[in-house]
């Protein structure tokens, strides 16, 4: 029986530390802030083409071919979509 005490016991304090773990804030270090005037950071993305099928239907294909952010500096402002627009 004293024994049984021990495991409640024990049980007792697993569910409550993971509970408070869980609930707890995540820490993360807070993300810079983007300011008006302040350069992006450079990046490079496989290059997306768009190819037509025998059937006429048009599929993306990532190609080899590199693009870089900073090759569009000085040009007309890059619009990205990361989701759908639709």
């Amino acid at each position: 029986m004293h024994d049984m005490r021990w495991l409640c016991v024990a049980v007792v304090v697993l569910v409550v530390a993971s509970v408070t773990i869980a609930a707890a804030p995540a820490t993360r270090p807070a993300a810079p802030r983007i300011a008006v005037g302040v350069e992006a950071p450079d990046f490079e993305l496989p290059r997306l083409t768009i190819e037509t099928s025998q059937d006429g239907k048009g599929a993306g294909k990532v190609s080899d071919e590199k693009v870089r952010l900073s090759s569009f500096r000085g040009q007309q402002p890059v619009f990205i979509v990361l989701s759908s627009y639709t």
